[in-house]
This record gives structure tokens, C-alpha cells and sequence, in this order.
């Protein structure tokens, strides 16, 4: 029992992030994974900020700013210091990958940690990166996808370029114009690219004066892809009715005629409609009162020498004293 103990309270200690400070919150001691974006050398901008959103969130973000310094050891917090610096140093360390947390683990503050990794790996002012994204960006159209997927695909890369041309302005007035201006250059861009099939309501946005934000432009557009499937699936659903009872009224003409067809009488000898074996002048010979009806002429003038009746039921040379029923 006592070893169970030890091996116990081993375990717990060697996870820096399972440690618990008393000013820190209960929930710092479950052991969880702080992101699903690992820092793998080139995923920095989305390892960053899911790191940053959840160490915020811990209300620890004073030691990735520095905020909070490094204390002597003989000061009076140096333990409480020493205890979450350790954590959110393993938190950060945790979120990598192998081959690359090794390389942080011996950094002495959550600072040097953070600072290191956003230099190594950041891509800040790497105009090779810069000039990729603006290269998509320029060829990117909606295509097959939603106007949803366009619109976010289009603000990851957005996103992007906003950290990497990270601006510090002397004047923040100058900074809200120029905001606007990048704005406005990106709902140009979204508007470029969209399908031909939106282009009533990409007039119609582009005539709002001034012109509404980008969010505010993609929820228009987006309403408009809305409204035209449902008024394409209306459309196909009547042209689908109509077609079952076009296929309805010939199946039941098909049947009438088959109907028809089949109360006709019908001679076994023969094998033609129109009388029957009893009745069949290759057996029975024509009626001794048949008289040949008026012939009919054509348009050479050769006339027709049998009716309809005698085409059906055959002739014979040699009549007999048969009467017709």
C-alpha cells in the first residue's frame, strides 16, 4: 500500500502542469491537451493563437507578455512564481511536438519559451510567405464551394497576412483609416471571386453607399445563395411532377390500347385479330351474300380491292355456302 502511494504521488510531480499553486484555479491540475494545433515548425499563426486563447483563459498571460518578472529566491512568492511559471512553461512544451519541445526545455521562463518560438518560427517579415499568400489570393474564385467555405478560406489567409504585416502605428487615427482601407480592398476581393449566378446581388452590394463591412457583405451574399436553392429546388420539384404525370397519362394510353387490343377476337388458325376459328374464311370460306364493297382509289387511279375486313380476315378461292354470324 505504501509503494502504491510513492509510485502515486511520483507520477503527479512529474507533470509540471498537473502541479497546483495555492493562487491558481482547481481546474490547472486536469491534464488535458491545451490545443489541437501541436507546433510542428510550420503551423506557428494557428499553434499561437490556440495557445495563447487557452492560457488566457488559465489567467496566466502575464508570464507569456513578462509581465509578471522573475523573483529572487529568498523573496516571499518565489514559490508561488516558481510553481506557475513551471506550469505554463509544460503547458507550452506539451503543445509541441517531440522533436521540437526538446529543444525549449531547458529555458528558464515562460517568456524565453514564447519569445524563442515566435522567432524561430513566426515567419514575421518573411516576405517569401507573404508573397505566397497574396499569390493565392489573387487566383482564388469560389468554384464548386459554398460562398460559406469561400468566405473562410478567404479570412484564414486574411488572418494570416494581418500577422505577418503586423503594423504599429504612431497615430491610432492613422490605423482606423487604414483598417478601412484594407477593408474595403477585401470586399472587393470577395466580390471578385463569387459565381456568375450571384451577380444581381453583387451589383446591388456594390451600390450601397458607403458600403457596409465585410461581414455584413458576406451575410448578403450568403441569404442570396440561401434563397436561389430553395427557388431551384421548387422549380425541380414541379418539373418533377409534371414529368411523373406526363409518364402517368402514357402509361394509361399505353394500357387503354393494350386493352382495346386485347377484347379483340382473335383467330387461332390464322393468327389474325378481327374474327375468330369458327368464323374464318380459310376454313369456312366467304358468306354466300358477301358482296365486295366499293372500291376505293388511290392516287394513281388503281383501286383498293379489299376493305379493311377482308385484309383482316383473309381470302380464299373457293367460297362456300357459309353464313356469316
Amino acid at each position: 500500500m505504501e509503494s502504491r502511494t510513492e509510485g502515486s504521488n511520483s507520477e503527479v510531480t512529474s507533470r509540471p502542469e498537473a502541479i497546483h499553486s495555492g493562487s491558481a484555479n482547481t481546474t490547472d491540475n486536469i491534464i488535458l491537451p491545451i490545443t489541437g494545433h501541436k507546433l510542428n515548425g510550420q503551423n506557428f499563426i494557428q499553434w499561437a493563437q490556440s495557445v495563447r486563447i487557452f492560457i488566457c483563459g488559465k489567467g496566466k498571460e502575464e508570464y507569456l507578455t513578462g509581465a509578471i518578472v522573475q523573483l529572487k529566491e529568498d523573496d516571499p512568492g518565489y514559490r508561488t512564481w516558481k510553481l506557475e511559471n513551471s506550469m505554463v512553461m509544460s503547458w507550452l512544451i506539451n503543445s509541441m511536438t517531440n522533436d521540437i519541445g526538446e529543444n525549449f526545455m531547458y529555458y528558464g521562463t515562460t517568456k524565453e519559451i514564447w519569445d524563442a518560438a515566435r522567432e524561430t518560427y513566426s515567419n514575421v517579415d518573411n516576405t517569401s510567405a507573404i508573397f505566397e499568400i497574396k499569390s493565392i489570393l489573387q487566383d482564388l474564385r469560389q468554384g464548386d464551394s459554398t460562398v460559406t467555405e469561400y468566405f473562410n478560406i478567404l479570412t484564414r489567409y486574411w488572418q494570416q497576412l494581418d500577422i505577418y504585416e503586423e503594423l504599429v502605428w504612431k497615430c491610432p487615427e492613422d490605423g482606423l483609416l487604414y483598417k478601412k482601407v484594407i477593408e474595403k480592398e477585401r470586399i472587393y476581393k470577395f466580390l471578385l471571386g463569387l459565381n456568375k449566378n450571384l451577380d444581381e446581388v453583387r451589383a446591388r452590394v456594390l451600390s450601397i453607399k458607403p458600403l457596409p463591412s465585410v461581414r455584413e457583405v458576406f451575410s448578403e451574399i450568403r441569404r442570396e445563395e440561401s434563397r436561389q436553392k430553395v427557388m431551384l429546388g421548387t422549380q425541380n420539384s414541379s418539373k418533377n411532377l409534371e414529368n411523373s404525370a406526363l409518364v402517368a397519362r402514357g402509361t394509361q394510353s399505353n394500357n387503354n390500347n393494350h386493352q382495346t387490343k386485347k377484347n379483340r377476337p382473335w383467330c387461332d388458325h390464322c393468327r389474325k385479330p378481327g374474327h375468330t376459328k369458327e368464323t374464318c374464311w380459310h376454313l369456312h370460306g366467304k358468306p354466300a351474300d358477301w358482296k365486295p364493297s366499293r372500291p376505293q382509289q388511290n392516287r394513281e387511279g388503281r383501286g383498293y380491292t379489299a376493305t379493311a375486313e377482308e385484309d383482316t380476315s383473309g381470302t380464299s378461292s373457293n367460297p362456300g355456302p357459309f353464313s356469316k354470324e
